[in-house]
């Protein structure tokens, strides 16, 4: 008779195998079309304001959409994807962002402009979120902070790399080619998915496919492969009921408020450094040149930080980490605010270690929510927070520019936007307090451990 392992065992007891790369890799790119929509309507904006003859002011009903709809696909596709299968999800997802963004080629107005950033946004918002829950089912379970980070880096690289490509495309080919370029390759994505992407392990063991699961497992383990009689097992606690509901229940409920009022300041925070940092810049003086190379600083800081607050999330006390890069975040936004007149050298220093603190702490977000709920819940609490994060995106641009409107200083605005960082602090400070006593008293925090 045969013996039998978990898949935990599998994971945790052998090395990281280059077919779980490859598995993490397609993740990475799909946080790629992440960083790529986050950055196209941006570039893009001046020459379709132009082209429906309309002041750039006048596209935030746009860049408010794009937003709204990654909060309905996340929350709903999160729940997909927990039911009917990872894969599944990740594909269909990636169709509908590829099609609705190809679309935005053919727009003839506002509406149309709004409408299909907004069905796009749905398509994205399902993608986002269980790719990384995907990928970190993958992981050993001390590497899974650093997977999930890791793969979250997609969306700094897709930021930059946007950024070079309009530098590029739209002089000599037209807004156009952007958004057709962002709807053929995550079709590319899509198809590549299709054929080579692995259903993960917990999933097909719900199948009962077993000769399935022996030639995955084989692929990370090629000994246990070729073991006869092997049986493999989850040791995943199966929830039953709306995984929705499930988020509130067996001591979820706490957990799950204080990683969504998490999500919600550090995505604010974000997004109001991304939407508005060029113009605090040009209104201090700055010229094109050293705003533009200054946001590219911001992105530059903030792709070592994805690749390096995972490690130190897995190797440290988690809540440690992130209340320190929520602190500094806060520092670095306040100084930023009073420098923003300042060189060249010293703004783009500056923006390095705020695009490092300010997004790297984001992307601890999504970590600690990696790892706040078992398997069969993690699309569902990754989607859900990554949908209420989604609302602080869409409130930090109306915020910013009614405070503009209203002519702040610019240190003023930032340090009144900076605080968002500290309530990151105070509810990851709550959140370690209460893991911590629920585990004294022997009661289920969710999972996040008091590490």
């Amino acid at each position: 008779m045969g013996r039998s392992v978990s898949i935990t065992q599998i994971l945790d007891d052998n090395p990281f195998s280059m077919y779980q790369v490859w598995v993490c890799a397609l993740c990475f790119v799909i946080m790629f079309c992440e960083g790529y929509d986050m950055m196209v309507i941006g570039v893009t904006m001046p020459k379709i304001a132009d082209f429906l003859h309309c002041k750039p002011s006048a596209l935030g009903l746009a860049v408010s959409a794009g937003q709204l709809g990654p909060l309905i696909g996340a929350a709903a596709l999160g729940v997909v994807a927990d039911k009917f299968g990872r894969k599944r999800t990740l594909i269909v997802s990636t169709f509908i962002f590829a099609f609705f963004t190809y679309m935005i080629t053919f727009i003839t107005s506002l509406e149309t402009l709004a409408l299909y950033r907004f069905l796009a946004g749905i398509g994205l918002g399902g993608a986002i979120p269980n790719a990384l829950s995907y990928g970190s089912e993958w992981a050993p379970s001390n590497k899974k902070a650093t997977l999930a980070t890791t793969m979250y880096a997609g969306v700094a690289v897709g930021s930059m790399a946007t950024g070079f490509l309009a530098a590029s495309v739209l002089p000599r080919f037209g807004w156009q080619t952007m958004f057709q370029l962002g709807g053929i390759v995550p079709v590319l994505i899509a198809l590549v998915l299709i054929f080579l992407l692995p259903e993960t392990l917990e999933y097909t063991i719900k199948g009962g496919d077993k000769e399935k699961l022996l030639k995955i497992v084989s692929k990370i383990a090629p000994s246990l492969g070729r073991e006869e009689g092997l049986e493999i097992y989850s040791t995943e606690k199966k929830i039953v009921g709306s995984p929705v509901v499930q988020l509130f229940r067996e001591g979820r409920s706490f957990t799950t408020v204080m990683i969504w009022l998490a999500f919600l300041c550090s995505f604010f925070l974000l997004w109001f450094i991304a939407a508005w940092a060029p113009s605090l810049l040009r209104k201090s003086g700055a010229t094109p040149q050293q705003y533009g190379i200054a946001f590219a600083c911001i992105n530059i800081g903030s792709l070592i930080a994805t690749l390096l607050i995972g490690r130190l999330m897995d190797k440290f006390n988690k809540f440690n980490i992130l209340k320190v890069f929520f602190i500094v975040a806060f520092v670095s936004v306040v100084v930023f605010g009073l420098s923003s007149s300042a060189g060249l050298m010293t703004l783009s220093a500056l923006c390095v270690v705020m695009g490092f603190f300010v997004i790297g702490g984001n992307s601890g977000c999504m970590g600690l929510a990696t790892l706040s709920y078992p398997t069969d819940l993690r699309g569902t609490g990754i989607g859900w927070a990554y949908g209420v994060g989604k609302i602080g995106s869409l409130l930090a641009p109306a915020v910013g520019g009614m405070l503009l409107a209203r002519q702040w200083s610019v240190s003023k605005i930032c340090n009144v936007m900076a605080l968002a960082a500290l309530l990151v602090v105070v509810v990851v400070f709550v959140l370690q307090v209460y893991v911590r006593n629920s585990m004294v008293k022997g009661t289920n925090a969710a999972g996040a451990g008091a590490k």
